[in-house]
């Protein structure tokens, strides 16, 4: 019998990670509140619903549904689908959803009968198109029983089941902290660099060949800026960066721990809405290269 699955939002992760599905030989059965995506969606093997009830009726029991949609969005769409399921189905929530939530949804959900995982997905969208790195919470037999499907998504052993219910979308939040201090930290080094270019003459196309290649700091996110200095990226927008989804659960992080690093890269955002600064450029194009967030363009 062909393996398949239901899959909720069909935005900029989840069109790649359901084509990703279909070239892994799944059925998917996709539903997405606009229509935008409908065509792509259809061209790229996906079967689509017009709405919830529809995409449970199309599943075959004990079915599984995986919900890619803003952190948000996730307690309506629990809403409205979990009556619509039975006992012994399954959700699977990929998004960004606050671990606390996480806890209490597999709480609720398990009253019902139903099978509930926490999975945290990083690697932008060309992760979600190519292999992702994916980490997931929950019970080990729920986990065993869906384990087909994480490494359908996931790079070479880029998945595992990180520990129990909460801890998934808990490491997934530590995850984006490491994400954050990183960020800032190639934003500032490349700043004084781009400060300093006419004492030196420096050549900052030049000086992503080494740091791109076998240096310690080599990573995909000093690739995707020198692409967005490639694309000229860097002066066609401002130097700010908008608030994103995660930045409530960075503010969390910081009543966890001593995290001095994360706690300076998310002032330097936050600072970049008072006074725009050539950070906030870097900042922004690395958001926009690796997952499609907003940028503002210069006026």
């Amino acid at each position: 019998m062909k393996k398949e699955i239901g899959f909720i939002g069909l935005g900029r992760m989840g069109l790649n990670m359901t084509t990703h599905l279909v070239e892994e030989g799944y059925r998917v059965v996709g539903y997405n509140r606009s229509d935008s995506p409908k065509a792509e969606a259809l061209a790229a093997g996906l079967e689509m619903a017009s709405s919830l009830p529809e995409l449970v009726s199309a599943l075959a029991t004990p079915r599984v549904v995986w919900l890619m949609v803003p952190s948000s969005a996730v307690t309506a769409v629990l809403a409205e689908l979990t009556p619509l399921l039975a006992e012994g189905d399954t959700i699977i929530d990929g998004g960004n959803s606050f671990y606390k939530d996480s806890l209490q949804r597999h709480t609720e959900l398990k009253e019902k009968g139903i099978d509930f995982l926490d999975c945290g997905t990083s690697g932008g969208m060309q992760g979600a198109r190519y292999g992702a790195s994916i980490m997931v919470g929950g019970q080990p037999a729920v986990f065993a029983k869906h384990e087909h499907i994480f490494k359908a998504l996931a790079a070479p052993n880029g998945y595992a089941r990180v520990g129990n219910e909460g801890a998934g979308h808990f490491v997934k939040m530590i995850h984006n902290g490491i994400e954050y201090g990183m960020m800032g930290a190639i934003a500032e080094g490349v700043s004084v660099l781009h400060a300093h270019e006419s004492q030196f003459g420096i050549d900052l196309k030049e000086v992503f060949k080494p740091y791109e290649h076998e240096s310690i700091i080599t990573s995909k996110l000093v690739s995707w800026l020198r692409t967005a200095y490639d694309e000229g990226q860097i002066e066609a927008i401002k130097g700010e960066v908008p608030r994103g989804e995660t930045e409530f659960e960075m503010e969390h992080i910081t009543t966890l721990g001593d995290v001095k690093v994360l706690a300076a890269a998310l002032a330097q955002r936050k600072q970049t809405r008072e006074q725009e600064s050539y950070l906030g450029k870097l900042v922004a194009a690395m958001r926009n290269q690796f997952g499609g967030h907003k940028v503002i363009a210069r006026e």
